[in-house]
């Protein structure tokens, strides 16, 4: 399976005074923790926007968006653009878990509260051919996590 996860870039990454080197240095982990629980099989590309211009002339199964309040407009235009193109679009984060409803409009699943326990139930849903609209989080814990897959970070530090 072919997929994508996307950290759209926050407003001020447009701004001539923006430096991205530190996105390069401290790449944000949520999307490459998430990557972790995915197939060895599964071909999985992890771009950040701070850092790179995305690709947007491919066509992944599944299309993976970390929303921050900051980023919302360009996720949703990154989700909408993904999903007339026929990919299934999951949004999670800060933004989509304080505005569902409005997150929702543009997804084909919504992910409330860390990803990590949601994240395996919906991939196991997914391939069985029925995720489900919205997953919650009910688990605040950070043991058990996989290793983080930093090998799929932008800048190719690990």
């Amino acid at each position: 399976m072919k997929i994508k996860m996307i950290l759209p870039a926050l407003t001020e990454a447009k701004s001539p005074y923006w430096r991205p080197i530190k996105y390069s240095l401290f790449p944000p982990l949520g999307l490459a923790t998430l990557a972790a629980y995915l197939d060895e099989n599964d071909e999985v590309i992890l771009q950040d926007e701070h850092v790179e211009t995305l690709d947007l002339n491919d066509a992944p199964d599944l299309v993976v968006i970390q929303v921050y309040i900051t980023s919302a407009h360009r996720a949703y235009e990154l989700a909408d653009h993904y999903r007339h193109e026929g990919a299934y679009v999951a949004l999670g984060g800060l933004h989509v878990t304080s505005l569902p409803h409005e997150a929702a409009q543009h997804a084909d699943t919504i992910f409330l509260g860390p990803g990590e326990d949601t994240w395996p139930s919906f991939l196991s849903d997914f391939h069985a051919g029925h995720p489900k609209k919205i997953y919650q989080s009910q688990i605040r814990t950070l043991a058990g996590l996989p290793r983080v897959r930093r090998d799929l970070n932008s800048c190719g530090i690990g």
